[in-house]
């Protein structure tokens, strides 16, 4: 929860002074990782970096990622492959074996609904809280993102919200065993991947 607090505190910071930013979430990981699915760092437009989604060394590289995320104004997926010759230096920093992707998120303000805006009423909850991520591991897909916030028996209204009936199963396993939950739905031909993350107060 204090890199939540964090990110948010360093948010606002970045919102007085007018900065571009991006947040970039780890969203699933195939094998081990150092961070798990839910780490988070944000990134404004002059390279202030906030939180971390590796032990340090995909956060260079990440940074050129989300930089190009915010000229671009768009949510891109990217995901780092540590079984590959090429990553295998960077798996060796990291304390795994396996492929982590990392969804990077562009902030857009005037978005009622957008990340930090979720994570600052997180915050506010102080209870046990449900935060719903969208993305596809087709890269050429529009990764939707971090829409949705379930804390008590509040939800807000998102673009995730037509589909909560569908996800009812996974949510109430995430609510039981307290444990985050990756799902797979499929809707008009089309599959996405959903993190439940399960966040205690």
């Amino acid at each position: 929860m204090k890199e939540i607090k964090d990110i948010v505190k360093a948010a606002e910071i970045a919102s007085t002074e007018n900065q571009a930013m991006v947040l970039a979430t780890v969203v699933k990981v195939e094998g081990s990782s150092y961070r798990r699915p839910g780490a988070r760092m944000l990134v404004t437009q002059d390279g202030q970096m906030t939180g971390a989604i590796s032990g340090g060394c995909l956060e260079g590289d990440a940074l050129k990622k989300a930089i190009l995320a915010i000229h671009q104004r768009k949510n891109r997926l990217v995901s780092y492959d540590t079984n590959t010759d090429e990553g295998s230096a960077i798996g060796l920093q990291l304390g795994c074996n396996g492929i982590v992707h990392i969804l990077f998120e562009y902030v857009d303000l005037e978005r009622r609904d957008h990340p930090i805006a979720l994570l600052r009423r997180l915050l506010q909850q102080r209870e046990e809280a449900l935060l719903i991520t969208s993305f596809s591991t087709d890269k050429q897909r529009e990764q939707i993102g971090t829409r949705l916030l379930i804390a008590g028996s509040e939800e807000n209204t998102s673009a995730l919200e037509s589909q909560l009936p569908i996800l009812e199963q996974h949510i109430n396993v995430a609510k039981t065993k307290r444990q985050s939950v990756l799902a797979l739905i499929e809707e008009e031909g089309q599959r996405n991947e959903i993190l439940i993350e399960y966040i205690a107060p």
